[in-house]
């Protein structure tokens, strides 16, 4: 409900960007919320692609915009990824220095504060291109105030995703975008907490997985599962029409 309370609000916030919203409703233990329909395939970030325009345009427009009244990113980037991945999972920091990137991940909140709008997460299928080449940028659930040059940060990560350089995706946000306003040391803080941030959100998740896998395999070693693989109970009796 947080999530969509975020998204209804961000309809105003960002008009002509997000999806407009028709109507929100508290009903009981309810958040009723009708959102614009908005028709639109997903953007191409390839290398090449001519959508890299259009997704530069949209990230200025969105940065453009004052949200005071959001949450401040550096409210929100409070944790210490790495110091919890060097205990839990060693092997991912590997020989990296844990002090260089405890120092630079406790640099980040503040680096990264601004009073700008902030999605904090687009990639690809965020974009919805028209026809006409109009975008709309949709699943505003996490957005916070912060500086304008994180979301264009956040796309760097995704045009390397999508088969850019490194050099090349810098290079693009550089030439198109607000991320020219940051310094080197606000960049290299920023990578460092994301990646703290991403790399234990992964590990954890792999770890729920596997304990998973392994409940699955206990499960169907016992003997009352498969005796229900041998005998499955019949499907209960359909009641003809009136």
């Amino acid at each position: 409900m947080r999530w969509l309370r975020n998204e209804a609000e961000l309809g105003t916030l960002a008009a002509g960007i997000a999806p407009a919203v028709h109507f929100a409703a508290d009903i009981d233990d309810w958040l009723v919320v009708g959102f614009e329909y908005v028709p639109g395939r997903r953007a191409s970030l390839r290398p090449g692609s001519p959508d890299l325009r259009r997704v530069a345009d949209t990230l200025d427009s969105i940065g453009e915009i004052a949200a005071p009244g959001l949450k401040p990113l550096e409210q929100r980037w409070k944790s210490a990824w790495w110091p919890r991945l060097a205990r839990e999972r060693p092997e991912i920091v590997g020989a990296w220095d844990i002090d260089e990137l405890t120092a630079w991940e406790k640099k980040a909140p503040a680096l990264t504060a601004g009073v700008s709008l902030l999605h904090t997460d687009l990639h690809a299928d965020q974009f919805l291109i028209s026809g006409n080449g109009d975008v709309r940028v949709v699943d505003w659930g996490w957005p916070a105030q912060g500086a304008a040059w994180v979301d264009p940060a956040f796309m760097v990560l995704r045009l390397i995703s999508a088969g850019h350089r490194v050099a090349d995706a810098e290079a693009w946000a550089s030439a198109n975008t607000r991320w020219q306003e940051a310094a080197e040391e606000e960049v290299t803080a920023f990578a460092v907490y994301v990646a703290g941030l991403w790399n234990y959100k992964a590990a954890t998740t792999t770890r729920l997985a596997r304990i998973a896998r392994d409940y699955v395999g206990w499960r169907l070693r016992l003997p009352s599962a498969r005796a229900g693989l041998a005998a499955p109970s019949p499907p209960p009796p359909v009641t003809p029409p009136p």
